[in-house]
């Protein structure tokens, strides 16, 4: 059975808030390598068995929104998936809350990663972050980060994001780049 986007959402809560980022089980795409538009590798960069192809299903941002007590909850949304399985590998939602109204940027990422090294987090050049799981669940497992202004800004005017994750090895899980095509015009109609 499979259940809505909308009833999933309900379930998961990241400190107090509604998350919208529901993923397949993906355990088999850990040690797989993403690049869009690339062929998937395994982490040491020889090709996939059936050299299996993937590339993000739209490589723009999509806005969800909910109703909420506050009002409407929306965020921009980008999933990445695996071609040749349709499975996804990894959602960044990035909202502002209405009551704090300073931005939020979500990464759920498959279950089958090692929890103590987090994810990493790297907008354009900036130096690289890591940041905490703070849940996982059958769904996968989720970071949430303050994001800043500046990186707001700097991923309005096209500087992709680098999402890295170790696998249960210690080992490289996937390093994906993330395209902000279509983020500006997402994230005006989030704020």
């Amino acid at each position: 059975m499979r259940l809505s986007t909308k009833n999933c959402a309900r379930k998961l809560k990241i400190a107090g808030v509604a998350a919208l980022l529901v993923l397949g089980a993906c355990g088999g795409a850990m040690g797989q390598t993403l690049q869009p538009k690339a062929a998937v590798a395994p982490a040491g960069g020889a090709a996939p068995e059936g050299g299996a192809a993937a590339e993000p299903a739209q490589p723009s941002w999509a806005v969800n929104c909910d109703n909420s007590q506050k009002g409407l909850d929306c965020r921009a949304v980008q999933s990445l998936f695996l071609k040749n399985t349709g499975q996804r590998l990894l959602t960044v939602a990035v909202r502002v809350p209405p009551d704090s109204k300073k931005p939020t940027m979500l990464i759920q990422v498959p279950l089958g990663v090692y929890l103590p090294a987090g994810i990493t987090l790297q907008v354009g050049k900036e130096a690289a972050k890591t940041l905490p799981y703070q849940n996982c669940n059958q769904a996968g497992c989720i970071a949430e980060y303050a994001v800043t202004e500046a990186e707001i800004a700097a991923m309005q005017k096209g500087s992709d994001l680098r999402v890295s994750v170790q696998n249960l090895a210690k080992q490289t899980g996937f390093d994906v780049t993330v395209s902000v095509l279509g983020f500006d015009v997402a994230y005006a109609k989030v704020k």
